[in-house]
């Protein structure tokens, strides 16, 4: 560019010379001379602004150029820094005093319900705590109340009805030995209601259990809670065991394990068959049974019996009256699928009499009746042999058994 421009400037030089020149040709010589070099120096001059110019620009540029040189190292230079801090950054998170926190295991991820909470799987929890209360009822009714012991946490406590608190395992061994001592044929059955999680490592279980001191004796009811814990190696231990008496219901409600009964029953034995059909009665505050017993073809005798709750006893109750005149009382008591029914009375000849009927369910169709030691007047009778009862079906409509007769007599 420079040499561009001195090449303009001679041209331009030229044409200020022939200028001079064609204006002042009657001149001295040395005012030509002086001309000349005025314009000379006019040419260095304007030669040495636009280099100077020139050089400027181009410095100004450089200048630029290296600053945007130097940032962009610059943010290489951060973008280096931040890269290599997160490499070095500690691994337990830092609160804002500086302190370190320790690292949280995170969860493996579990499937959430509708509602968005977290759904934990305790189904093998579930397992192990329904081994906890087998093996209680098992050594419970096994007598051992060193394995019972064994299924509560070094420091448990239990609660009985009355409030009294024992605690410890060699406490509770010692209360449970005490207690078979004293009662060696009682039998235990668990009635688990519900069994809730707090956390992975706490679970609380309700129910009611149903205790029968010896064969025949009235079984006592008691509702119950009782807190699992896991413990690091990962068993469930009972923490706390608490019984509370059994809520009392109404009439009805407590009748309600013997609705199976309604409807129509037949038991045959070599000896006679009975029939008989339960309804319930008096807004479902009873149970009534009529029965009759058939031998040989004849109607025998017959009966009624009518089963209610006492609600002074809390218990269930029956009275049963035969055609022959004689009336029975009787106290139910359920043991695990069977009813135990001890009963007394007197019969039609005036002879005291006492036993005890046991009804052992099979299914909502079907059960046995048998009744044992049996006693009548001061004379020891056998059990009577176990019959079969079963449920009748329904009988057909008078109309529909016109219509089968009078199809079978066309044909």
């Amino acid at each position: 560019m420079i040499r561009s421009t001195l090449v303009g400037a001679a041209v331009v030089l030229t044409a200020l010379l022939a200028s001079a020149v064609s204006a002042q040709q009657a001149a001295p010589a040395a005012r030509k001379l002086q001309a000349v070099e005025s314009a000379k120096t006019n040419v260095r001059q304007v030669a040495a602004q636009k280099t100077a110019t020139d050089k400027s620009s181009a410095e100004k540029v450089a200048a630029e150029r290296s600053a945007a040189d130097k940032a962009a190292a610059a943010e290489r230079v951060a973008a280096d820094k931040a890269a290599a801090a997160q490499k070095a950054a500690p691994k337990k998170p830092v609160d804002a005093a500086g302190t370190k926190k320790p690292v949280e295991a995170k969860p493996e991820p579990k499937e959430e319900s509708k509602s968005g909470a977290t759904e934990v799987d305790h189904t093998a929890d579930n397992e192990a705590i329904t081994k906890v209360i087998d093996e209680f009822e098992k050594a419970y009714n096994d007598r051992d109340a060193k394995a019972i012991a064994a299924l509560f946490t070094p420091e448990a406590q239990i609660i009985d009805e009355d409030g009294t608190t024992v605690q410890g395992r060699e406490a509770i061994e010692k209360v449970f030995a005490d207690l078979f001592e004293a009662n060696p044929e009682a039998v235990i059955a668990t009635d688990v209601s519900d069994l809730k999680y707090i956390g992975s490592n706490l679970a609380i279980e309700t129910g009611r259990t149903t205790l029968i001191p010896s064969p025949g004796d009235t079984a006592i009811l008691n509702d119950y809670s009782v807190v699992h814990v896991k413990s690091r190696e990962g068993k469930w231990l009972m923490a706390l065991a608490r019984d509370t008496p059994a809520q009392t219901l109404d009439h009805a409600e407590n009748l309600l394990p013997l609705a199976f009964l309604i409807g129509d029953w037949v038991d045959e034995s070599p000896d006679a068959v009975v029939e008989t059909r339960y309804e319930w009665s008096d807004g479902d505050k009873f149970i009534v049974g009529k029965f009759a017993v058939k031998m040989a073809g004849e109607e025998a005798f017959s009966g009624t019996q009518r089963i209610g709750w006492d609600p002074m006893a809390k218990k269930i109750r029956s009275w049963v009256f035969d055609s022959n005149g004689g009336f029975q009382e009787g106290v139910w008591t359920r043991v695990g699928d069977q009813w135990l029914v001890k009963y007394h009375g007197v019969n039609g000849e005036g002879e005291v009499t006492a036993g005890t009927s046991v009804m052992t369910l099979i299914s909502d169709e079907r059960w046995t009746w048998q009744s044992r030691d049996r006693i009548a007047g001061d004379e020891l009778l056998d059990d009577t042999p176990e019959v079969q009862v079963v449920r009748k079906g329904p009988q057909p409509d008078v109309e529909e058994v016109v219509v089968v007769e009078e199809v079978s007599e066309s044909k």
